[in-house]
Parts: structure tokens; sequence; C-alpha cells
């Protein structure tokens, strides 16, 4: 006998979110031929909800309204109920995610709108409680309201969804608009960052913080070019705040989504796959440029949570885990005081509360998350402890909690694979492989992006986007396309394994070729194989993740200069100018399409290695190359004139004297060949100079273990010369 009472069609889906809802007595559809044709022969109003597994309002929409019978009935009588997984259909997302702003003025998930049996939005907003809220109607409300607009204005809804179509498909570039002032532009979006900076806190603003790792790149790039104080200050501001506060999980590794507070302590729980990729290239970033030991440690431990929380046994990557456990957001994250005096000990637990701003609760709720709340230094004078025991203690205890709160009733995983976003965490491990030197992040990010080429790009030439219970399925939008493009140029730059540049020119000819506006340049969202929404939009701006035109234009001028090939150079900067107005509007916005100005702008920097890549010479240079943060750079490497049929840049450096050596161009002049990662150093142009105020802990540590050990060695030295046995 079924358990459930209901079950409804999307119980053949795959989407973990849709499967979510397959026991709801709403009869759902999948969005699809079979709900539209039915809307067209009912004449039917379409109730679209469009959310993703790891949402907690959409969770909240679910149990007060999807599940109540009376209110399912009300849905099933009136309307064609389609449910979308925002994560699989990015398109139809963004389609009428435009839709509800031009409607309301803002958006956010879940979606709960309203459509002709043509798919046009006539009405509609985000999340509705079950009865009048929050200054919002209740969800019954909502749908009588819809109902009788539809049956009732349908001349005044011609004229409604007329208006809204008319905005969806405003022009978003032209060739007409003229050559982009990249450095310009650059400077007023970071004068605009500069006046919304929270000088006391960081982040922006004086409300909730979100990570926004493109605005923060690009303050990197600003400081790379211009040595600016104030662009490098933001930044470390910025990031330390995060690492020390609740946003970030002090035990597990990782990012949550965003702070819901000023002070990044509260966060919104779910943890999502492109935060952490996105953050953890951030955060490497910053070691480069900074060379300080918590720019390291931040993207070690995000890797060590991606691997051993968020990775499929294939080697893929999952796309999120929830915020919710057991109906309670957070549940999973909280901690009360009995709970580290039971765990740790009066002592260690009193250090750790301390460390980590722990209080008593009131009643049984635990609600403490946990965060930085007295520096490593502050400590050492409250608690009257050597350094490095209150090292050995934090260390040790931080295990014990993490280990208990295994323990624990464990958050949803969704563990569908996106092409998209695996491809941001390869580019983050082999970043992480390049600069923090870890043995195992090229292998993990060469079997990820052996998963993706294997199974997500067909016999047909066709990049698929989703993965789930072994089945790929659904053609990939334009972020697929290009975010997998620049991991393949990054596996290669960190492998040197041509095939990664054989197959990053495949994925740039096809995107260019479902992809690219040949009449007014950029990059549409869907490819012209995919299904025809009632828009087909260019996303420029950054949302929480970067700007897909950004990531394609970069990227193809990165392998157009590898390549030397003109049509992908001609084709990213025309792209970058197409979209001038729309960056003179507001460059705040248009982070990562500026950081793609800001490279062709720049002299590129261009590095070609010869010789063989497990010389210790060889590896010495590399090092060199990536000591320091240089975002305009080319690599490549030839090994005795291999290369140069397919990196024609390559072409002519080869080893001197059978010695690994490297060939640096920039600034517009070539320079002789050198063989030494100091030489290299040498040539190379210098980072600005930099001065930040950080606590070096774990120096700090290692001069304490050396001022002891000295002592100790003093007083042995005393004892032996009193015994005699020293003269």
């Amino acid at each position: 006998m079924d358990k459930f009472k209901h079950t409804n069609r999307l119980v053949k889906e795959t989407s973990p979110y849709l499967l979510q809802h397959q026991h709801n007595p709403v009869d759902w559809y999948p969005w699809g031929v079979e709900a539209h044709e039915r809307a067209k022969t009912e004449d039917k109003p379409i109730f679209l909800s469009i959310g993703y597994s790891s949402c907690h309002w959409c969770h909240v929409m679910a149990h007060e309204s999807f599940e109540c019978e009376k209110t399912a009935h009300i849905m099933n009588e009136k309307f064609i109920n389609i449910k979308v997984d925002r994560e699989e259909r990015p398109d139809i997302d963004a389609v009428y995610m435009k839709s509800i702003i031009a409607l309301v003025g803002q958006g956010g998930w879940p979606i709960s709108l309203f459509l002709t049996p043509d798919c046009k939005p006539y009405f509609g907003g985000t999340y509705y409680p079950s009865t009048t809220k929050y200054n919002r109607p209740g969800f019954s409300q909502v749908l009588e309201k819809a109902f009788t607009l539809y049956n009732e204005q349908k001349n005044d809804l011609v004229t409604r969804t007329q208006k809204i179509l008319e905005k969806l498909c405003l022009p978003e570039s032209s060739f007409d608009a003229g050559l982009i002032r990249a450095h310009g532009l650059i400077d007023e979006a970071v004068h605009i960052m500069e006046e919304r900076f929270d000088t006391e806190e960081g982040g922006f603003g004086s409300g909730m913080k979100f990570p926004e790792p493109m605005n923060y790149t690009m303050l990197l790039r600003h400081w790379a070019r211009t040595g600016s104080d104030e662009s490098i200050q933001m930044l470390d501001k910025t990031l330390t705040k995060m690492a020390g506060g609740g946003m970030y999980d002090q035990l597990g590794g990782g990012f949550h989504r965003y702070s819901t507070d000023r002070h990044w302590r509260i966060p919104h729980f779910e943890k999502m796959l492109y935060d952490n990729a996105l953050l953890a290239k951030l955060y490497i970033d910053m070691a480069q440029a900074t060379k300080q030991d918590l720019y390291s440690e931040v993207p070690q431990d995000i890797f060590k949570y991606i691997l051993c929380e968020m990775t499929s046994p294939e080697g893929a990557f999952y796309s999120s885990q929830d915020a919710d456990t057991d109906g309670e957001e957070g549940r999973y994250y909280f901690w009360e005081m009995k709970e580290l005096l039971d765990l740790l000990g009066p002592r260690n637990a009193k250090i750790m509360s301390r460390y980590f701003g722990v209080v008593p609760s009131k009643g049984t709720a635990r609600k403490n998350v946990l965060y930085i709340k007295e520096s490593i230094e502050n400590l050492v004078k409250l608690e009257e402890i050597a350094i490095f025991e209150l090292d050995h203690i934090i260390r040790t205890s931080k295990e014990t909690l993490l280990q208990a709160r295994k323990k624990r009733a464990r958050p949803f995983t969704d563990k569908k694979i996106i092409t998209g976003w695996n491809a941001l965490m390869i580019t983050a491990f082999a970043s992480g492989y390049m600069v923090l030197h870890g043995k195992n992040y090229l292998e993990v990010a060469i079997r990820a992006g052996e998963f993706l080429w294997n199974n997500m790009w067909t016999e047909n030439n066709i990049l698929l986007r989703i993965y789930s219970n072994g089945e790929s399925k659904i053609d990939g939008c334009l972020e697929d396309y290009a975010y997998f493009l620049e991991a393949l140029i990054a596996l290669y730059e960190a492998s040197f394994d041509l095939l990664w540049i054989e197959r990053a020119n495949q994925i740039a000819t096809k995107m260019i070729d479902e992809f690219y506006d040949e009449k007014d340049g950029g990059f549409f969202m869907s490819g012209l194989s995919s299904e025809v929404l009632i828009a087909r939009l260019k996303n420029s701006a950054d949302e929480a993740i970067p700007s897909a035109n950004a990531i394609a234009v970069l990227s193809l001028i990165k392998l157009g200069h590898l390549l030397i090939n003109k049509r992908y150079l001609d084709i990213g900067t025309n792209s970058v100018n197409a979209f001038k107005q729309k960056i003179e509007k507001n460059p705040a916005a248009h982070s990562g399409i500026l950081a793609a100005a800001d490279f062709v702008a720049c002299s590129t920097t261009e590095v070609i290695f010869s010789g063989v890549l497990k010389d210790p010479a060889f590896k010495d240079m590399q090092d060199a190359l990536h000591q320091d943060y240089r975002p305009n750079k080319i690599v490549a490497w030839n090994e005795n004139d291999q290369a140069s049929n397919l990196i024609p840049l390559a072409e002519g450096k080869v080893t001197v004297n059978g010695i690994s050596s490297v060939y640096v161009c920039q600034e517009e002049a070539c320079h002789p060949p050198v063989s030494s990662g100091k030489a290299l150093i040498s040539l190379l142009k210098p980072p600005p100079e930099i001065r930040l105020n950080i606590f070096n802990y774990d120096k700090q540590i290692k001069d304490t273990e050396i001022k002891e050990q000295g002592k100790f060695l003093g007083v042995m030295d005393q004892i032996f010369r009193q015994s005699g046995l020293k003269k």
C-alpha cells in the first residue's frame, strides 16, 4: 500500500527540488509541452513556482501552502500548476525573475508568478504566507485575485503583458555604443564601492552582507593596476571579517550563502557550490597579493569541506546543502554552552566559549552560531596562557566539536551535478594547485574535468547542464559553456596538457555558434538549439555568480591570445564594447565585464615555459610565476617545439642548451630567456608594495616556540655548567 496520500507528475523527475514536491496534493506539472497545451485547451491561467532545493523560504511556502489540501484544491481547480528548479533551468528563471521585478520592483525566491496560457506573465510576487502577515496577502487571496484578473479583465491583461514583454525585450547591447573607457569606468565603480563600504565591519551597506566575489576581484585588479591602498584595505577588512564571522563555518569549513546582519555573524545557512568556488579563488588571489597565512588557510579548509561533503564518487561536485535541518533553519550549526562543557570540560569550554562568542542559552534552544569573538592576542592575555598551548586547545577542541556535530541530523545535500558550477570549482582547485601547492588539488580538478567532458559533452557537440541519478540532460546555458571554457584553460595552465586546450577550442567554437549575437554583440543566455521562451536575454550584470557574458568574453580573449585566433579576440573585444551603455549606467554592477575590459586595456604579460615538467628547475620557475597576483597574464608551455602547432604563441620558445627556460614578453617588449625562478622574478614587473596590519597567528606561534626553546636551552645550559658537565 502506498504510504503517500498524493503523488503527482513530479515523481518522474530527477531534480531533488522537484522530487521534494512529488507528494504535494497540488497537481504539479514539470515545465513542458503537456502543461502548456492543457492550459491552452482548457483556457486556464498558469501558476508558475520557481525555487531550488536549499531555499529556506521555498520550503516555508511549500509546507504552508503546497501541502495544504484546501489551498491545493483552489490551485488544481483554477490553474495549471508548473514547478521549475531554477538551478536546472536558469534561462526560465532569468526571464520570469525579470518579469517579477517589472511587476513589483524586486525579486527573490520562491518566484510565484501567474501566466497566460501562452506563458506571458501578468501577476505575482515571491513568497506568500498562507494567511495575511509580514505585510503580505495570504496565498489563497492571491490565487483568487489572479484567477479573477484572468477571467474578468482579459482586455487589460493584453496591455499588462505587453508592457512587461517590452521591458523584457529592451536591447541589452549594441555595436554602435563606441569604445569603452575601461579604466575610467573601473575607477568609477571603485568610487561607488568606497561610498557604500562599511569601514568598521567590511562589506557594502549597513544591513545584510553578501559575498559579492566579483566586486572584490575588481578591487584586487584595481589595486594591481594602481597600487590603491583603499582598494586592498577594503578587501582585507571584508575578507578577514567574513572568515572570522558566523557566515564561515568555523568547524567544517565553507561559506554559507550570506549574512543576515552587518557583523557577518548570523548567516542564511544554505551552502552553495558556486559561492565556495568563487570565494576559494578570491582568497587564493589574496594569498598571492598579501602573502598572509589567513588567505591560504581559508581556501584549504574550503577544499577539505568540498572533498569531504560535496564530492560525488565519480569525482564531480554536488550543488548545495540545505539551510534547514528537521524544519529549522540553521539547527545543524547551533550550539549551547552545556554542549561545550560536556564535550570539552570546564577549562577548555571556558576558553572556546570566549573564542567563539558562546553564551548561555535561554531554555533548551541552541542559538549560538560560532564566530571569532576574541582574537588570539586577547585570549592569551585574558587566559594567561602560552600561545602554543592555546593553539593546541583551539585545534583539538574544534576537532572534538566537529566530530560531535557530525552525529547530528545533517542538512539535505542536493546531489545533482551542474556543469557550470562544477567548472567554477575546477578553476578554484586548479588555482589552488598552482598557488597553494596542494598535492592532490590538480588530481581533483582533472578528475572533475574528465567527468564533465565524458558525461556532459555529447557526440553531437552539445554541452549538457544537469547530471542527476546517472542521467545527463537539459542543454547547457551560456554559463555552462563560459565557466567550462574558463576551467579548461585553468586546467591547461596547471597541467600544461594540450588536451585541455583542444577541448577548450571545441567549447569556444560551439559557444560562439550557439550564443553569440552577430547583430548586436554579446552572448545570449540560451542557445539557438534551446527551447524558445517569451524573451531571449543577455546577462551582462553580475548576480550571485559572475555574468556569463563576462566569463565568456574573458576566456575567449585568453584563448585567442594563446591560439593567436583573431576571431576569438575580436568577438571578445567587441562584446566588451557592445555593453558600454549598460556598464556606464551602473559600472559597479558589471565587475565581471570590467575585468575583461581591464584585460583588454592593460598590457598582457606572456610567459612561455620550455623544458621537462618534472625538472626541479621548471617547477621552481612555475612557483615563481604564481607567487604574486598577476591577473593579466597568458601562460603556455612548449616541450621541444611540440606545442607550436596548436599554440602558435609558443613557437620558437625552446630550451636553451637543453636547460629548462622561460620566455617573458610584457609591456610590448620581449626578454631573453632565463632558467631560474629568481631570474624570472627579476624580469616580471613587480606588484604594488603592500602594507597590511594583519596578526600573523602561525608566525607568532613559531616565534614563541623558538623563544621558549631558547629559554629552555638556556636553563639547561646553566644546569650543565653547575653540574660540571659543561665548562
